[in-house]
């Protein structure tokens, strides 16, 4: 027995914060508190955690090196700050979606980051938990060879022996459960895995586990939707329609409530106002995104699936591959596009638009950098490829917008501080001297997103050209309470105000003078559907119908302009959305 025990005896600091690290602590007291599951269940919880430290003292053990326990610490106090984090920020763990966020934010994002929650009363709960535990740690380990004489006396001997039985007990369970999660074919097989074990709800091991497996097969799906792809090119026809420019902007956190064209009391979005004035821009009133975080919404977007229907992504072909076959040059300017995307687990929305193979069916060109700014972005545009255009173009801009720091999102000068927390007249309660000022910063960024959107007009503007601009999710600015951001959908309650603020967006389509002289019997069906109910997951179909593409992906009843567009009114699960 002393041979068992040895690993735990000779490691007893180690074996004891692992143990608090792994939920020791989060399993009894909140599953008590919440009561979502039986006595058994957190019992089951517990007896995981002992056999996980067990193992972890074994390895430290038997290697006896240093950086082999430092590399344990470091992996647990990481998971375990990050969890804190999560709870007393968002009342939320870790899951897919979050670290999606931390494996799709650069550098500019994380100064961002620290500078939105450095000094919170979150960080300050969780910089004090994982303080304390680390002081703990380090005393433990100063006087480790004091603890394991005290452990080796007769009685603490047994008390480990119970407490390792309960690890050993649960040994089996433990092995199974995770063995189940590794035979998952996909993300729903993953999520139905941490669905059926509550009690890993508070446990950072697992539920790393669980979304890490989640977003790999996940991103297993990118080769299904590349086979899709080749398929569906196979019957796609030349188009044989006169020249075109078609220009599709997607932007970034822009809540339409925030902006002047659809009623904002500040005038953040002059130039557009200006086109809308001149009868050559219409403004859609009820357009929705299918979620609120831009992987899961572009990769619907990009794939001729149907979320309402509950059609996958993956099952579908990406349709600026569509465009190419068809005799477009397609040119991608992505401004949020990672030098290295595969550095990323294969989930992220890079390693998708950014597939190898997706690059040689689907881009004429695409963009090697990204800049500060976008206006940036689009002068890279006109210097490398402006007059490089051929008779017919889809040129695709992806950018920054109004993302989070929202006065990261446009130059310091002071011509572009045109509104200032004095302009904020919303007499909300909640609201301060810095929400005004971050409502304030969030206008100055919209505005500046009016002028970038005007210079990619100016590119097109004497050519027969269409451009449709839309967001890839909204974000709350305060509007109905005191939040900035976006809600993790997972354990968010979906109210109408999250919907509205968070999951509504701005959509935009604005003809050049030369399309409209040709099209005037289109440019008023354009016109009549503007209060439709539409969903960007289908924007495909009518991109096809202005580029005159013969494809089998297009449907009709999906396409906003078409007289047998289907509203999209149908409700479906935006946490489910793959």
């Amino acid at each position: 027995m002393k041979r068992i025990l040895q690993p735990v005896i000779q490691n007893i600091p180690l074996f004891l914060i692992s143990i608090l690290l792994m939920g020791g602590f989060d399993v009894g007291y909140q599953q008590h508190l919440f009561h979502e599951n039986k006595p058994i269940d957190i019992l089951t919880g517990y007896m995981e955690i002992i056999f996980m430290a067990y193992v972890i003292c074994l390895f430290s053990y038997l290697f006896r090196k240093i950086y082999l326990k430092v590399f344990f610490y470091l992996i647990l106090f990481i998971l375990y700050g990050l969890s804190c984090y999560l709870l007393y920020a968002y009342s939320a763990y870790i899951t897919p979606n979050i670290l999606l966020l931390l494996f799709e934010t650069n550098s500019k994002e994380v100064t961002g980051f620290f500078q939105t929650y450095l000094m919170t009363p979150a960080m300050y709960k969780s910089v004090t938990i994982i303080g304390f535990l680390l002081v703990l740690t380090i005393i433990g380990e100063i006087y480790n060879k004091r603890i394991s004489k005290f452990a080796s006396k007769p009685i603490c001997t047994w008390a480990l022996a119970v407490v390792l039985l309960l690890g050993a007990i649960g040994s089996v369970g433990v092995v199974k459960r995770y063995w189940n999660l590794s035979q998952s074919k996909t993300a729903y097989d993953a999520e139905c895995w941490k669905s059926s074990h509550l009690f890993y709800k508070v446990m950072p091991v697992p539920n790393f586990c669980y979304s890490v497996m989640a977003i790999y097969m996940a991103g297993q799906d990118i080769y299904y939707m590349v086979d899709a792809t080749k398929l569906t090119l196979e019957s796609v026809e030349p188009v044989k329609s006169d020249s075109l420019n078609i220009v599709l902007v997607i932007g970034e956190s822009f809540n339409k409530y925030h902006a002047q064209l659809y009623g904002y009391s500040l005038h953040t979005t002059p130039n557009q106002c200006d086109e809308q004035s001149r009868g050559n821009l219409y403004a859609y009133t009820h357009v929705k995104a299918p979620h609120n975080m831009t992987s899961v919404v572009l990769k619907n977007m990009f794939c001729c699936n149907n979320v309402h229907e509950g059609e996958r992504w993956h099952d579908y072909a990406f349709f600026p591959a569509i465009f190419k076959k068809a005799g477009f040059n397609v040119w991608l300017w992505d401004n949020q596009y990672q030098t290295n995307p595969n550095m990323a687990i294969n989930f992220t929305l890079n390693s998708i638009i950014f597939n190898k193979e997706i690059e040689h069916l689907s881009y004429t060109a695409y963009n090697d950098v990204c800049t500060t700014y976008d206006d940036g972005l689009i002068a890279d545009f006109k210097q490398k490829k402006g007059s490089k255009l051929g008779s017919h173009n889809l040129i695709i801009f992806h950018l920054n917008g109004q993302h989070r720091p929202a006065n990261m999102q446009y130059p310091q000068e002071k011509e572009y501080q045109l509104f200032t927390a004095q302009d904020i007249k919303n007499p909300a309660p909640y609201l301060n001297d810095e929400s005004r000022q971050r409502i304030a910063e969030y206008a100055n960024a919209t505005h500046f997103n009016d002028q970038v959107i005007k210079q990619i007009m100016d590119i097109v503007r004497d050519t027969k050209a269409v451009l449709v601009y839309f967001s890839d999710h909204g974000e709350e600015v305060y509007d109905y309470r005191d939040f900035l951001g976006r809600s993790l959908l997972e354990e968010a309650e979906i109210t109408p105000e999250l919907i509205k603020y968070q999951i509504e967006i701005p959509f935009i389509v604005w003809v050049s003078d030369k399309w409209k002289q040709q099209n005037e019997s289109e440019w008023q069906h354009m016109g009549e559907a503007i209060d439709r109910e539409f969903s960007i997951d289908n924007v495909c179909h009518l991109l096809f119908r202005l580029g005159g593409i013969n494809t089998k992906e297009y449907k009709s009843s999906r396409d906003l302009f078409s007289p047998e567009f289907v509203p999209q009114t149908k409700e479906y699960d935006m946490t489910n959305v793959l």
